[in-house]
């Protein structure tokens, strides 16, 4: 994944105050000292800056490029600055409570395989469990399968404030799919997961 390895691309536009940027991300707590706005740090799209921090882009590396774990992929080959630069220019699909989020939005092209599928929960209930990695201890069923293509990704970021008449955001997350399933949505407790028939695929 570009953006995540060493080919940083520059997203960032001249006019953005970068100053300004640096003091609403100092204001805070948990991101002070931690991120630096530069022009390698920050995306700019039509309608929001997103500021770009190494902690929340290992999380996208260890969550989603690891086939051999649980969850949706992206596809090496996938520029994800430039695709969240295009999801920066468009109405999100959630802002409210301090989150702005992007979600099963059409890239326009492939940008990775979901991990999820849907079946019988009677069925899914005889699957493996799993418990998901981070500090929540979420079980959920997994069996081995192929994940599917998509061109779908989601974006979850945290508003930070205004910037020059754009606000300006932080990336928490993104990811490869939405959050339905042929149609159904799936929880947001994965310990929900398998009595509603979701459950997790992996490549043998």
């Amino acid at each position: 994944m570009k953006i995540i390895i060493e080919n940083w691309r520059r997203y960032l536009k001249e006019e953005v105050d970068l100053q300004a940027a640096q003091q609403l991300i100092d204001a805070n707590p948990y991101l002070k000292g931690k991120l630096m706005a530069t022009p390698e740090s920050i995306i700019e799209g039509e309608g929001y800056v997103l500021a770009v921090s190494e902690e929340s882009l290992g999380h996208i590396k260890d969550r989603h490029m690891d086939a051999s774990a649980p969850g949706s992929l992206f596809l090496p080959e996938v520029d994800l600055g430039e695709v969240m630069r295009s999801l920066l220019s468009m109405p999100p699909s959630e802002e409210s409570g301090g989150r702005v989020k992007w979600l099963g939005v059409d890239a326009g092209m492939p940008v990775g395989k979901m991990g999820v599928k849907l079946g019988d929960p009677e069925e899914v209930a005889k699957m493996q469990d799993y418990k998901m990695p981070g500090g929540r201890n979420e079980m959920v069923k997994l069996t081995s399968g192929e994940r599917e293509p998509t061109n779908e990704i989601s974006l979850i970021t945290a508003e930070l404030g205004d910037l020059g008449g754009k606000k300006l955001l932080s990336l928490i997350t993104a990811f490869p799919g939405g959050i339905e399933v042929n149609g159904k949505e799936m929880p947001m407790d994965r310990n929900d997961f398998a009595a509603q028939g979701f459950y997790f695929v992996v490549s043998q």
